[in-house]
């Protein structure tokens, strides 16, 4: 069982885990603190803190996993450039996560979601667009992607096939980009619109990616596909998901080709 570091301050939530041999079977040890625009002052602090506690030194580490995106533009950048300078003092390769699918994963883990059910996380990308995608648990809790990552405006994601699907099967929304009006029409939010139902579908909007379903996400990586190199990377290699620029880049080339 391999000893695994994981980053992710690609929303408000800033969390690190640790995976080691000892409590691979028992649990992660994982810190997470909800602090918006602090990421950069609390990241190492944590990180050193939890090594500590645990005793475990960069040295011990087989890869550090970090947050790919897509996320907060800052947030994917400040986890990339410190995941990319332990690495490469240490002499680590790195493991890319997908944002979307450790808060798909998390939503799992806290209950959020049903064994069984579509997951659709998604992520305020400002501007009136939406970082999103699907997948469904099975009852097991593992995941299985039933569409690419998309990046379209919340009306977009209202009228897929998903939610409109979702009159005849519950789904789980979850994640700040469910805070738009057209995405929870017809449904009675009370309080702070943390969570919210009609039918059986459930929104919650205060969900978060977490470092602990990231850790596992990597160790599985790790453990299925230790000889595929595009798995591991290395930290001069490293570059996070950014679709919003990919996809002004594409319209540019195009009006170029023309």
């Amino acid at each position: 069982m391999p000893y695994i570091l994981a980053i992710d301050t690609s929303t408000d939530a800033c969390s690190v885990a640790l995976l080691t041999p000892e409590v691979a079977s028992e649990g992660v040890h994982q810190t997470v603190v909800i602090a918006a625009r602090e990421h950069t002052q609390r990241l190492l602090p944590m990180i050193d803190a939890l090594l500590k506690e645990h005793q475990v030194s960069l040295s011990q580490l087989d890869a550090i996993a970090f947050c790919v995106g897509p996320g907060s533009f800052t947030g994917l950048r400040i986890a990339l450039s410190t995941a990319q300078g332990l690495a490469y003092g240490a002499d680590l390769p790195l493991i890319p996560i997908s944002t979307l699918e450790t808060l798909a994963c998390s939503a799992v883990r806290l209950g959020l979601a049903s064994p069984n059910q579509i997951i659709i996380p998604s992520i305020d990308a400002r501007m009136n667009e939406v970082y999103w995608s699907a997948y469904r648990s099975d009852a097991s809790g593992n995941l299985s992607a039933l569409c690419d990552e998309n990046l379209s405006s919340p009306e977009h994601l209202a009228e897929s096939e998903w939610l409109i699907n979702a009159k005849q099967q519950a789904i789980a929304g979850v994640g700040s980009g469910w805070q738009y009006d057209c995405l929870t029409n017809g449904i009675t939010v009370a309080g702070d619109v943390t969570n919210a139902t009609i039918n059986a579908t459930t929104v919650t909007i205060n969900a978060y990616p977490e470092a602990h379903d990231m850790v596992l996400l990597a160790e599985k990586a790790y453990q299925q596909d230790i000889a595929d190199s595009e798995k591991f990377i290395s930290p001069l290699a490293a570059v996070p998901t950014y679709m919003r620029n990919e996809i002004s880049w594409k319209k540019r080339t195009r009006i170029r080709d023309k």
